[in-house]
């Protein structure tokens, strides 16, 4: 075997591995990730991130067996998934960079007319999460992280607090003495 650190061989020395392994992601990699980090914007991710999902399924796998089985045509069920995602999107306070936020399409139309888009809608997300629930994926979750913190930074939406943000706590229930404490107190 030749020896990797000969000058005359021209082969490069292994790199040695890094010494510090990052034990968290900088961005979250799962929904439930998101939703911890999000604050009070979970509920609004999750349905952007799970609506997304449901229209990319629709628009990427042959799912037109499944529709048709339902009695549902692929441009009802497309339309409606669009009307209700940027419906639900709204009712759960998902911000908007583009401006104030507008009323969504879906509230236009006539309440039989809701509650049919409303209703195919279910059904098509109803057969997404029989398959899994493919198409949330780390890249969704990183970008709806992204996103808030774009809104953040354009004064849309208020910072949400993180661990250096909180304020110190409250004197109510005074933390117990630590045991170091005592020495201090006797000397």
């Amino acid at each position: 075997m030749p020896d990797w650190h000969d000058r005359g061989t021209g082969m490069a020395p292994e790199p040695s591995p890094p010494d510090y392994v990052p034990k968290a992601h900088l961005f979250p990699q799962t929904l439930d990730d998101l939703m911890q980090r999000a604050g009070p914007y979970d509920r609004a991710a999750k349905a952007h991130v799970e609506w997304t999902g449901v229209s990319v399924w629709l628009m990427k796998t042959d799912c037109s067996a499944q529709l048709e089985a339902a009695g549902l045509p692929f441009a009802v069920a497309d339309l409606s998934v669009l009307l209700v995602k940027e419906a639900e999107e709204h009712d759960a306070g998902w911000p908007r960079l583009s401006g104030p936020s507008a009323i969504p399409a879906l509230y236009g139309y006539s309440p039989d007319s809701q509650c049919e888009a409303r209703r195919s809608a279910a059904q098509v997300r109803s057969m997404w999460e029989a398959q899994g629930g493919p198409y949330v994926r780390p890249s969704d979750c990183k970008f709806a992280f992204q996103y808030l913190a774009a809104c953040i930074r354009k004064g849309v939406i208020p910072p949400i607090p993180a661990f250096g943000d909180v304020g110190p706590s409250s004197t109510e229930k005074p933390a117990r003495p630590h045991i170091l404490n005592m020495y201090k107190e006797n000397t």
